[in-house]
């Protein structure tokens, strides 16, 4: 049994489309699905026949309880209601799955519907707070935005990959958070002798390279068995990028050069991070997926390549 949300009497377009996508999963995996209306919409899902004449059922097993009685309900009308609720969903309207959390996307729009006069400037606060600093970075701090943007989102990313491997993500997020952490102060505090071999564009091309071949290997990963398996995984996956990322901070900081300032950059830095975090757990998830949205880190990086300068590094 899971809950979409509450069990408005008349249902907009926007909570259709929730309930359709959470049915649709549902229904893919099990033989029996009804939706149950309520002070929330819940949906009973069984491969054994479902019935919702709770109160019967309880009258017939002999439960004695005080609000699930005819005193309170009335099965017909349960019934009656559930059939309304099937008939508005949208059967062809896309699963939402681990990969691809459609619904939560749709439960945002659901949420924005529900004062139609906030949406536009919240939309439009939001595009002011993460657009001005792209505005404001200069032209040679780009690449740094970029690359902090892409490894922001890929930290929510191996997050909620951990979530669909092991199950619970609450008792190891310091663990991937850390071990995250530790790549940007290898890559960005020591003097790592392999790295000062790589030129910046190298680093930079690796990062595009990385993130392209994790999402290519991504269905493959979250089929892991073996939960130390995919812990472990998990927490390389963020570690590299991560070194990479900080490496990629120190040369461009470290070199004496008057169109780069450290406190440029490191502004660069957090504002891309911020903007990494919101994009994508925000909006490209739900609405793309987690795949492509790893893809989109990729491209994150390749517009600091386009947009910014990295020509001078060696």
């Amino acid at each position: 049994m899971c809950s979409t949300g509450p069990g408005d009497n008349y249902l907009n377009r926007q909570s259709i489309n929730l309930s359709s996508s959470v049915y649709n999963s549902l229904a893919a995996n099990f033989m029996n699905v009804k939706p149950v209306v309520g002070n929330k919409l819940y949906f009973i899902a069984s491969d054994n026949p479902v019935s919702l004449s709770f109160c019967s059922l309880a009258d017939e097993k002999n439960i004695k309880n005080v609000y699930v009685s005819h005193d309170y309900l009335d099965d017909e009308r349960v019934t009656k209601k559930s059939e309304e609720v099937m008939a508005l969903i949208d059967r062809g309207l896309k699963q939402n799955r681990s990969a691809f959390p459609g619904a939560a996307f749709h439960s945002q729009m659901y949420q924005f519907s529900k004062n139609l006069d906030e949406k536009i400037p919240a939309i439009l606060l939001l595009l002011i707070i993460f657009a001005l600093p792209v505005v404001t970075i200069k032209r040679a701090s780009l690449l740094m935005y970029s690359s902090a943007s892409a490894l922001a989102g890929f930290e929510i990313i191996i997050l909620l990959m951990l979530q669909i491997m092991v199950g619970n993500m609450y008792q190891l997020t310091g663990l991937i958070i850390a071990g995250l952490m530790t790549g940007l102060a290898l890559g960005s505090g020591f003097n790592i002798w392999l790295l000062n071999t790589i030129s910046v564009r190298t680093k930079v091309i690796s990062l595009i390279l990385f993130y392209i071949i994790f999402g290519l290997l991504f269905n493959y990963m979250i089929e892991l068995k073996s939960s130390l398996t995919a812990v472990i995984v998990t927490i390389l996956s963020g570690f590299l990028p991560a070194v990479i990322t900080g490496s990629i901070f120190r040369d461009l900081t470290g070199k004496n050069r008057e169109v780069l300032t450290i406190s440029g950059i490191y502004s660069a830095d957090l504002a891309g991070s911020a903007f990494g975090f919101i994009f994508i757990s925000g909006l490209a998830i739900p609405v793309f997926g987690i795949q492509v949205s790893v893809y989109l880190l990729a491209m994150f990086i390749l517009g600091g390549i386009l947009f910014g300068t990295v020509k001078n590094y060696s």
